[in-house]
């Protein structure tokens, strides 16, 4: 009988789950695209959908590896999530108020980072700036709270009953600040215990191996923070080495010994290691967001995007003029400008879809290189460039990543986040002594791009004009008055 790692990946925009063996081995992963919902300025997703979700999907994977490989045992499961998404739940685990990813507690979290800017991690602040401004905007709601959990926490209670987080995703340590907590009059026992994020938080619960139809007491893994699960399934976890995601944002993160004084510190990488990076926000989803201007169903979707990237490859650089700004959520590094938004400029009557594809490709690729640069000044020069993400299986993509930073890159496989944390899985059950050990017995690369010399030239021509539209348009705020 194979023995398989089972990882839940809670990203922005999906749920995958993926089986490994514990040689490192994909075996399958499978996704399912979250539903947004929302009405006026709130937005918010369904955390119950994500329970369903997961079960449907581990269902799935156990039952593809088993036509392939025969019977399978399950050894485990471990978890992989987004940051700053808040479930508050009651004393039974029932849903009070669902994550919400508008800027509805902005207000608080900006004043929390203000005045215990050397006290709270970013990752804290968020969750205790939502519980502030529930306790005020919803007393009632508020005073029913048991649980405030993050989003893939909520999932390790609905499996084990267990309230626990990972220090990458909570309070970048072993404990929560006890005096932030006092004086903002919330109980430490509302929040997630922290721990170490390859220590096994539990098993699962009767009820949860009846749903996923796996054996009750199979070990669940804390797992961690999602950008912790892609350097360490990447492979990027040691000093000097970088990672890129071009997931829901495009994050560019670099593992070093000590921060550099200025630096944005992102986590720790438990329990010696620092995180140092900054995202292009929104600009690894940049693409579904094309994809969905298109019209492209999710049955339609893979269709769509190859003949996307067929059509774009055989536009030159610069995209016939068309230059974008891929600031679908504002910017944070690096420099921060939460008003700046997406732009188009260079637009006639002769250009049409692959031309603005392309153009998308290349105004996420120089606003990486913009926080590739300031990392960069932080931390020296990579000892190697690892690529994470969904993103990464555009080839094109990565060639033009590639010859903007002018730097070689070597891709992960298309599970890094779920492989990170079947690797704390691993090291939770004594597979391997460490992460290092894990990663070098587990890591798998798809393949290495250097950069084009002739590319390269090109994009630095055309970095300079598309640094120019940027620098044009600062200051513009769209008025939303009727």
């Amino acid at each position: 009988m194979t023995g398989i790692l089972i990882s839940i990946d809670l990203g922005t925009t999906r749920l995958k789950v993926a089986a490994f063996s514990v040689d490192g081995t994909l075996h399958e992963q499978r996704h399912r695209r979250h539903r947004e919902h929302g009405r006026g300025g709130t937005r918010w997703q369904d955390p119950d959908a994500w329970w369903q979700d997961t079960v449907d999907l581990v269902r799935e994977v156990r039952s593809l590896v088993e036509v392939r490989l025969g019977l399978v045992d399950a050894l485990g499961l471990s978890l992989s999530g987004r940051g700053g998404a808040a479930i508050f739940a009651d004393a039974d685990g029932n849903v009070l108020i669902p994550p919400w990813s508008d800027e509805r507690h902005a207000g608080e979290q900006a004043r929390l980072r203000r005045h215990y800017r050397d006290a709270l991690a970013p990752y804290a602040a968020a969750l205790l700036a939502k519980c502030v401004w529930l306790r005020a905007e919803a007393p009632d709601v508020f005073r029913r709270a048991r649980y405030a959990f993050y989003a893939k926490d909520f999932l390790l209670y609905r499996l084990t009953g267990v309230h626990c987080t990972d220090w990458s995703s909570g309070p970048d340590g072993p404990r929560w600040p006890a005096g932030v907590l006092a004086e903002l009059g919330l109980t430490e026992s509302l929040l997630p215990r922290p721990a170490l994020p390859w220590q096994i938080a539990g098993h699962l619960t009767p009820e949860a191996a009846r749903c996923l139809d796996l054996p009750e007491g199979t070990p669940v893994a804390v797992g961690a923070h999602d950008g912790v699960c892609a350097n360490i399934g990447a492979g990027a976890c040691r000093p000097g080495d970088y990672a890129i995601t071009l997931g829901t944002h495009a994050v560019v993160r670099a593992v070093a010994e000590q921060t550099a004084p200025g630096a944005r510190r992102f986590y720790c990488l438990p329990e010696t290691r620092q995180v140092v990076g900054g995202n292009a926000l929104m600009g690894g989803r940049a693409t579904d967001w094309f994809l969905d201007l298109l019209g492209a169903s999710e049955t339609s979707r893979e269709t769509a995007f190859a003949e996307l990237e067929a059509a774009a490859r055989g536009v030159a650089p610069g995209a016939g003029g068309v230059r974008f700004l891929p600031y679908l959520g504002g910017q944070v590094a690096p420099e921060r400008r939460t008003a700046a938004r997406a732009t188009w400029a260079g637009l006639s009557i002769e250009h049409g879809r692959d031309e603005a594809y392309r153009s998308v490709l290349e105004g996420v690729a120089f606003a990486v290189e913009g926080v590739f640069g300031q990392v960069l000044g932080w931390c020296g020069e990579p000892r190697r460039i690892r690529v994470t993400g969904g993103g990464a299986r555009s080839d094109l993509w990565v060639d033009i990543l590639a010859a903007v930073l002018g730097r070689p890159l070597e891709l992960a496989d298309a599970a890094a986040e779920g492989r990170g944390a079947a690797m704390l899985l691993a090291v939770g059950l004594g597979r391997f002594d460490d992460l290092d050990a894990a990663a070098d017995a587990l890591v798998q690369l798809d393949r290495r791009v250097e950069p084009a010399p002739e590319l390269s030239a090109a994009y630095r021509r055309l970095g300079a004009d598309w640094k120019r539209l940027d620098d044009a348009v600062r200051g513009y705020e769209p008025s939303f008055d009727g």
